[in-house]
């Protein structure tokens, strides 16, 4: 069951377990246009800022994972993103639902990510 913040919202079950398990950084990712998982760490400070409630929280991750391949060569017929837009970071907000911990990475906490338009 979710316990309240200090404000009184709901504090979602994955934020909890993951402040209990005293773990540092957290790992997220998303899905690039191929499918393939690219991830990055947050310290824990700035993956709690990310697991915000809407419209607050969100994380930037750099779009040029919507514009190469798998073997990470940028497309050059993409208006989306690209080398003339200098690769911004794109929104995303994470998905608590999908918690999980790396085994091989000393059980660091693992979330998806899903990006959305700001």
């Amino acid at each position: 069951m979710a316990t309240k913040s200090k404000q009184g919202e709901q504090i979602h079950p994955a934020i909890k377990g993951v402040q209990m398990s005293g773990a540092s950084k957290v790992k997220v990712a998303v899905s690039d246009i191929d499918g393939v998982l690219r991830g990055k760490y947050l310290h824990i400070d700035k993956f709690l800022g990310a697991a915000e409630a809407y419209p607050a929280g969100g994380f930037g991750f750099c779009d040029v994972v919507l514009g190469w391949d798998m073997m990470d060569v940028t497309y050059d017929n993409t208006t989306a993103t690209g080398w003339q837009h200098g690769f911004p970071d794109a929104l995303a907000r994470l998905d608590l639902d999908t918690a999980r911990n790396i085994p091989w990475d000393a059980n660091t906490p693992f979330f998806l990510g899903d990006f959305v338009n700001a």
